[in-house]
């Protein structure tokens, strides 16, 4: 061949894109007939080319398919919104007319905002609809609750709305916290922070139940008994996330570690509490079944069969991890 091929399959992508000069051109078109090589490798670059103008197609689809669903989200929480504000301004009218003051309108008002944060938020904002959502939501509500505690002249404001902030903790958290831009430890360490602000909600709602109508002895057996049962969870959140070990050995240990806490929890809330503990392990007795030993005996198959399970898992997760360390040997 008069030219050697990797010099014409450098000006291949140049001849394809028709930004070669002239003699180039005429050299790859003199050398493209006699070679199958440089023949297959322009037929390649055409198919590339012609996916990547395939695939900026499909973007500009999608980006345009994209907007307009935007736009029509917006439209109808603009209009929602412009719905809502009619009970809004009717109740206003008539709170003013008839009470000749504003009170009962900031119920329905705070009322319409909750329902609000549920329909008009996620179709109005266009990115982290979950955060904005809950966020409006949980605000909503809590000035729902404040609202009505003011105009019935009550004082359970904070025994309603800690329960709430403590249950939405539970439910949501994860997941704003996965939405969240976090850094660092916190970013590492989303499950124990979680865990850390539903305990401090959970100490929090016991308190502010206490202050409200906590009598004589309520602080010791509540404050007790909520850390007692507090360390369970933390105690499978600690196994689960730290542990260095499979899947099988967790469970086995999970399942001994929730076995032996429902098979005496009775016994350590009597004990917390100074009162006399009724019904014990000690005094299962399988081959009687009667008022007296039906919770003993329940308590000691809940022991037995959890530790079993337990046992097993164990056996199984050593097992596997035996077999790993030598498939890596």
């Amino acid at each position: 061949m008069k030219y050697p091929c990797d010099m014409v399959q450098d000006l291949l992508p140049l001849y394809h894109d028709e930004v070669c000069s002239p003699s180039s051109k005429k050299i790859v078109e003199e050398h493209l007939p006699a070679c199958e090589a440089c023949q297959s490798i322009l037929k390649q670059i055409e198919n590339d080319t012609c996916s990547q103008e395939l695939r900026q197609e499909r973007t500009a689809v999608v980006g345009r398919y994209t907007q307009r669903v935007k736009r029509r989200s917006l439209l109808a929480g603009l209009c929602l919104s412009a719905v809502l504000a009619l009970p809004v301004l009717v109740c206003l009218i008539c709170n003013l007319a008839v009470g000749q003051a504003l009170d009962w309108f900031f119920i329905v008002l705070t009322a319409l905002m909750v329902f609000a944060s549920l329909t008009v938020v996620p179709l109005v904002v266009e990115t982290k609809k979950l955060l904005w959502t809950l966020g409006s939501f949980t605000t909503s509500l809590l000035l729902l609750l404040l609202t009505c505690c003011l105009y019935v002249g009550g004082d359970w404001f904070f025994v309603a709305a800690v329960p709430i902030l403590f249950g939405l903790s539970v439910l949501f958290l994860p997941f704003v916290l996965s939405q969240l831009p976090l850094r660092g430890f916190a970013a590492r360490q989303k499950g124990l922070i979680a865990m850390a602000v539903d305990t401090a909600l959970l100490y929090a709602v016991i308190i502010t139940s206490g202050l409200y109508a906590g009598g004589a002895g309520y602080w010791k057996a509540a404050l007790s008994i909520t850390s007692v049962c507090a360390a369970v969870p933390w105690a499978l959140f600690i196994l689960i996330r730290y542990l260095k070990t499979n899947g099988l050995v967790k469970a086995g240990l999970c399942t001994a570690v929730c076995g032996v806490f429902m098979a005496n929890v009775h016994s350590i809330v009597a004990f917390l509490t100074g009162t006399p503990a009724g019904y014990t392990l000690f005094q299962a007795d399988l081959l009687v079944w009667n008022n007296a030993t039906i919770n003993p005996n329940c308590y000691l198959l809940i022991l037995l069969g959890s530790l079993f399970t337990a046992a097993l898992l164990l056996l199984l997760g050593f097992l596997r991890r035996g077999k790993k360390q030598n498939k890596n040997s």
